[in-house]
C-alpha cells in the first residue's frame, strides 16, 4: 500500500500593497500532502471482489486502499463488522503510517462504518455511503435467508440509528434508477425515488450527511466507475482525478 501521488504546496513570501501600504503575504512553508489511505467496505451478500473496478481506478490514480474482508462476510451483522474493522482500520494506519484513514461503504457497508464510528474514536476522517440504506430499505423484509445482516437493513435497526462521530465528515451518493416511470423510481413498490431497492430519501436520511451526487445506476451497480469518479474528489481532498 505505497503512496505515490502527492499534492505540492508552494511556498511563496510576498509583498504587496493596499492604498500604499506594504503587507507580507506569507504562505505555509513547502510540504507534501499524500491522499489519506481508504477502506472498502463491501455490501450485503457480497465480498470484497465486489470493489475490484475501483481496485484499477484507485490505482490510477495513486489513492492507497485495502478491500476490507470479514470474518462471517456475506450476512453478518453491523456490529459485528464493526468490531472487526476496528482491527482492520489500526493495521491499515500501521501500514501506511497514517493517524487517519477514509471509509468508503457500499449498501450495508455503510451501515458497517457507522457503527463501527459511534463509539466516537478518532481515526476517521471521511465516510462516503454509497447506496445505503441508512433510514432502512422495505425489500428487506422479504429477506430471511441472509441473517443477520437482512435484520440491520430494516426500518429503525440499531444499524441505522448509529450514532454521529463529530470527528468525522459523512458524504452519501445514491442511485436513482428509471426516474419518473409510473410516476416513481425504479421500483414501483418503492414510494418516490430510489434505485430498485434502497429509496433516496433513506441514503440522505440524516441531515449531517452531505450529498456529493447520484447517478441512473440501479443498486446492483453503484460500484462502477461512475460512482468512483463522484467520490475520487473527495478522497483526493478536491483535487482532480485521472
Amino acid at each position: 500500500m505505497k503512496r505515490k501521488n502527492s499534492i505540492i504546496v508552494i511556498s511563496i513570501l510576498a509583498l504587496a500593497t493596499i492604498n500604499g501600504t506594504f503587507f507580507h503575504l506569507h504562505l505555509a512553508e513547502s510540504q507534501t500532502i499524500d491522499p489519506l489511505p481508504v477502506i472498502l467496505i463491501h455490501g450485503y451478500r457480497q465480498d470484497a471482489s465486489s470493489w475490484n473496478l475501483w481496485e484499477e481506478l484507485l490505482q490510477k490514480n495513486h489513492i492507497p486502499y485495502h478491500k476490507a474482508s470479514f470474518e462471517n462476510g456475506r450476512c453478518g451483522s453491523s456490529s459485528d463488522h464493526a468490531r472487526e474493522l476496528s482491527q482492520i482500520v489500526e493495521e491499515v494506519k500501521q501500514e501506511t503510517n497514517s493517524q487517519k484513514v477514509n471509509l468508503v461503504g457500499f449498501s450495508k457497508g455503510g451501515l458497517d462504518a457507522r457503527v463501527y464510528l459511534q463509539d466516537g474514536n478518532k481515526n476517521i476522517a471521511k465516510l462516503i455511503m454509497i447506496g445505503t440504506p441508512n433510514g432502512g430499505a422495505p425489500l428487506a423484509y422479504w429477506d430471511t435467508i441472509c441473517t443477520p445482516a437482512a435484520d440491520d437493513l430494516e426500518f429503525g435497526s440499531q444499524a441505522t440509528q448509529a450514532r454521529q462521530n463529530l470527528n468525522t465528515k459523512y458524504y452519501t451518493i445514491y442511485g436513482n434508477w428509471l426516474p419518473n416511470i409510473w410516476g416513481t423510481g425504479g421500483n414501483a413498490i418503492i414510494p418516490g425515488s430510489d434505485d430498485g431497492i434502497v429509496p433516496v430519501w433513506s441514503v440522505n436520511s440524516k441531515n449531517y450527511f452531505k450529498n456529493i451526487g447520484w447517478t441512473y445506476d440501479r443498486h446492483s451497480y453503484l460500484q462502477t466507475e461512475n460512482e468512483f469518479y463522484i467520490a475520487c474528489p473527495i478522497l483526493l481532498n478536491n483535487n482532480r482525478c485521472l
